[in-house]
């Protein structure tokens, strides 16, 4: 009697763990966690993938020298900067193209190594990337997007800093079976970082009693 009442709250306890492993394993295969993980994995690859495309196929063969011109003053001193527009087409021409290459064999061997370890379904902290994992695949939506564009900020005291960069957008799509999500990447990569150097100034001030004091540089 003893024995037969052990098997019914033995089978009792192993249908209610496995029903409760069953209902977590699919709460969390359709969680926030696992949808994060597959689109930082997919912008991780993606984003490498493109930037090395960029530096290895594009950026060797720019000639750099003649992307910007510097216009002087008798003193040497910087008054305006052009960017070259022609070899700025150029250089987004050149981009667009080898992304477009890139995105055309996205579904090869280079992405086999990205996957979805199954343990990170129950637990990102306690199992990690342990036990299978389920292979993400992932395509692109639409067509790559390239611009170059050039920033001025202040640095320093009366300098500028100048830089021209190319940039590339190309929204994709993330799929594990019954999931899919759409990741953006951005790719960023600066092409020229300038210092334009301008005049000191004659004066510093100091904050003395409420009053602005100015100190003259002495020479």
């Amino acid at each position: 009697m003893k024995l037969r009442k052990f098997r019914i709250l033995f089978k009792t306890a192993v249908f209610v763990g496995l029903f409760v492993f069953i209902v977590s394993f699919v709460s969390g295969y359709f969680s926030e966690r696992v949808k994060m993980y597959v689109a930082q994995k997919a912008q991780l690859v993606a984003s490498d993938l493109m930037s090395e495309t960029i530096k290895t196929d594009v950026l060797p063969y720019i000639n750099l020298d003649n992307l910007i011109k510097f216009v002087t003053d008798d003193e040497n001193k910087v008054k305006s900067i052009f960017v070259n527009t022609y070899q700025v087409n150029q250089i987004a021409a050149q981009v667009s193209g080898r992304l477009a290459a890139l995105l055309r064999s996205f579904e090869g061997s280079e992405l086999k190594s990205l996957e979805l370890p199954l343990g990170i379904i129950l637990s990102d902290t306690l199992f990690g990337s342990r036990g299978p994992a389920i292979a993400i695949r992932i395509f692109p939506v639409g067509s790559v997007v390239v611009d170059v564009v050039s920033t001025c900020e202040n640095h320093g005291i009366n300098n500028t800093l100048l830089t021209v960069a190319v940039t590339a957008r190309v929204v994709f799509t993330a799929i594990i079976p019954l999931q899919k999500n759409e990741v953006e990447v951005d790719v960023w990569i600066p092409l020229v970082v300038h210092i334009v150097q301008g005049e000191v100034p004659r004066y510093y001030y100091a904050n003395k009693d409420s009053e602005f004091i100015p100190h003259p540089i002495i020479e």
